[in-house]
C-alpha cells in the first residue's frame, strides 16, 4: 500500500505520504543494530537521470523485506534547487540508510560514495540507457512535464522539440551561471565509475524491456541474495520482481520505447550528438563506431 502511495501521480499525495513515512524511517534507524543490516540489507536504485529509474525502483522494490519510505536523493539536491551537494552532505545521506530500506536517486560515483554504500551493506543497482534516448526523454521532461525544475525555464525558451533535444545534448554553458549542466558525455562521466565497481550491479534499460529480461532479473535477485544473511528462493523472487513491473504507475512515464530517438533525431541532431558524445556510444556498446550519425533516418 505504502509503495503505491509513494508513486501516486499526485505530487501532493506523494509528498504527504513521504513526510509520514520519514518518521517511521527515523525510528527504524534509531533501533537498528549492525546485524540488522546483514539480515535486511538496504537497497539503492541508482540511475543516470531519465534512464529508467522507476522501472528499476519497481523491480528492486519487490525484493523480500525491502521497504520504500519515499527517500529520493543523490549528488544533486532537489530538481527545484538543482545544486550539487557537499561531500559532507553526501556522506551523511549514505550513513542514513535504515535496514531494508529502498532509496532511489542519482548518485555520482567516487571513492567516498563506494565506501559509504559498502559501510551500510547497501545492495547497489545502477541503471543506464542509450544516451540518445536519454536526451530525448530529458528534453520532453524538462520542456513540457516538470515546470518546477530549475532547468525548465531554459528548455521552455526553445522554439521546438528539436532545439530542446539539442540543448540536452550540448548542455548549458556560460548562459546559465551557477548551474551545473554540462553536455551529455560529461554528465555521464560523473556516473561512469559504477560500471567498474564490482559491488554495483549495472544494468541497461534495454535489457529490462527485451528478450533477455528474465535472465537479467534473475541475476539481479542473485546479486541481492549474496548480500543477505538469510537464504531466499532466487527463482521465486525473480518471478515476483518481473510481476511488479507497471510502467503506468510512473508519473514521469512517457513512452518507454528503446529506439524512439530515431524518429526525432534530425541529421543535424545526429551529427551534434556524434561530435559531442559519439565515443560514449561506442564505450557503452550502443554503436560499433560513429557511422550511425550518417545513416538516413527511416
Amino acid at each position: 500500500m505504502f509503495d503505491s502511495l509513494v508513486h501516486h501521480r499526485s505530487g501532493f499525495v506523494r509528498k504527504s505520504v513521504t513526510t509520514a513515512l520519514r518518521v517511521v524511517r527515523h525510528w527504524k534507524r534509531w533501533q537498528a543494530q549492525p546485524e540488522d543490516y546483514a539480515r535486511r540489507p538496504p537497497v539503492f536504485a541508482n540511475s543516470f537521470p531519465k534512464s529508467g529509474t522507476h522501472l528499476l525502483d519497481q523491480l528492486v522494490g519487490a525484493l523480500p523485506d525491502v521497504v520504500n519510505y519515499g527517500a529520493i536523493w543523490g549528488t544533486m539536491t532537489s530538481s527545484f534547487q538543482f545544486r550539487e551537494r557537499t561531500p559532507a552532505n553526501v556522506a551523511a545521506l549514505l550513513a542514513s540508510f535504515a535496514p531494508g530500506e529502498l532509496v532511489r536517486g542519482h548518485l555520482h560515483c567516487d571513492d567516498a560514495a563506494i565506501a559509504g554504500l559498502a559501510a551500510k551493506n547497501v545492495v547497489n543497482y545502477f541503471i543506464y540507457r542509450d544516451p540518445r534516448a536519454v536526451v530525448l526523454s530529458e528534453a520532453h521532461y524538462l520542456r513540457d512535464m516538470n515546470r518546477f525544475h530549475r532547468l525548465h525555464s531554459y528548455f521552455k525558451r526553445t522554439s521546438s522539440m528539436t532545439e530542446a533535444i539539442a540543448l540536452s545534448i550540448r548542455g548549458l554553458g556560460d548562459e546559465a551561471p551557477g548551474i551545473v549542466y554540462p553536455n551529455i558525455a560529461e554528465r555521464f562521466a560523473r556516473f561512469a565509475g559504477w560500471l567498474r565497481d564490482p559491488n554495483c550491479f549495472c544494468v541497461k534499460f534495454e535489457e529490462l524491456v527485451g528478450a533477455e529480461q528474465p535472465a537479467v532479473v534473475r541475476r539481479m535477485a542473485e546479486f541481492y541474495a549474496r548480500h543477505r544473511a538469510e537464504l531466499m528462493d532466487v527463482d521465486a523472487v525473480a518471478k515476483q520482481m518481473i510481476g511488479s513491473i507497471a510502467p503506468e504507475k510512473s508519473h514521469t512515464f512517457r513512452s518507454g520505447k528503446k529506439s524512439g530517438w530515431r524518429n526525432e533525431f534530425t541529421p543535424q541532431l545526429r551529427r551534434l550528438f556524434a561530435d559531442t558524445a559519439g565515443d560514449l556510444l561506442v564505450e557503452l556498446g550502443y554503436e560499433p563506431d560513429h557511422s550511425w550519425a550518417d545513416d538516413t533516418p527511416n
